[in-house]
């Protein structure tokens, strides 16, 4: 009587990766001091240059305030991508990495995994300052505009999102934090979410467009202004997620020859 042994199926990789992507975005919504300096900060700012600069037109039939909307959203989204990522660094300290790297769960599926809880947490500060700019900005769009605009500007921090995993798996714990807010205010300054590019010196404006940040304004303000998808920022946003993947998964690899 022959018997017939099992092998235990193992565990699907898509489960996986969205069971711990869950996870980890439960942890992100509870830290409340993340949800403040993501948040709170562009939406505060974008009620005060709503206040200062309401009724005033932007060109390319845009309102000031609208042009506003868009950047204060794309720099509190880009907040919220990076810092998500540069969690990793805490991770990896209390060695929370290494477990993982001893279960069922690919180094494809916790990278990929990581970069969706970073795109998830963005949407809080992207919905209330676009709330804020329907309500108290007075910014009126059709139902279409609304969405495309939101979408565009989401699909945008893709490899903001990678960059942060780029700075988890590079840093440590002392400096991850001095080199995210860097790296933060860094790109939404120079790419001309605080200020317009045009008022920058001429070297400033060429550095300007060829950061991230620049382009992901770009694309927002193009889509909502009813012009169509910028390829050229298309293009731009996807070279940065190629060449920031590449660098996380050295990255990646390099922080796992030391666990």
């Amino acid at each position: 009587m022959s018997t017939v042994t099992t092998t235990p199926r193992a565990p699907r990789t898509g489960a996986m990766t969205a069971r711990y992507a869950l996870m980890s975005t439960r942890l992100a919504f509870r830290n409340v001091r993340f949800l403040v300096l993501t948040v709170a900060l562009p939406l505060l700012l974008f009620l005060l240059y709503a206040n200062l600069y309401q009724g005033q037109d932007a060109g390319d039939g845009l309102s000031v305030v609208a042009y506003l909307m868009v950047s204060m959203a794309s720099f509190g989204c880009i907040g919220a991508a990076i810092n998500t990522g540069a969690r990793i660094a805490i991770e990896r300290q209390v060695g929370w990495n290494r477990q993982l790297r001893l279960t069922a769960l690919p180094a494809h599926s916790y990278l990929v995994a990581k970069a969706v809880v970073s795109m998830l947490v963005t949407l809080p500060a992207l919905l209330l300052v676009f709330l804020a700019g329907a309500t108290i900005g007075g910014v009126q769009l059709s139902a279409a505009q609304w969405l495309e605009t939101g979408v565009a500007v989401w699909l945008g921090l893709i490899p903001f999102a990678v960059l942060g995993l780029v700075i988890g798996f590079a840093g440590t714990v002392d400096t991850v934090q001095p080199i995210s807010m860097i790296t933060y205010l860094g790109l939404s300054i120079l790419g001309g979410l605080w200020f317009p590019v045009d008022q920058f010196p001429t070297f400033l404006q060429d550095v300007a467009k060829v950061t991230p940040s620049y382009w992901l304004g770009e694309l927002g303000r193009t889509v909502l202004a009813g012009q169509g998808v910028p390829m050229t920022a298309v293009a731009v946003l996807a070279v940065w997620t190629v060449v920031l993947g590449l660098v996380g998964i050295w990255s990646y690899r390099r922080s796992g020859a030391k666990v």
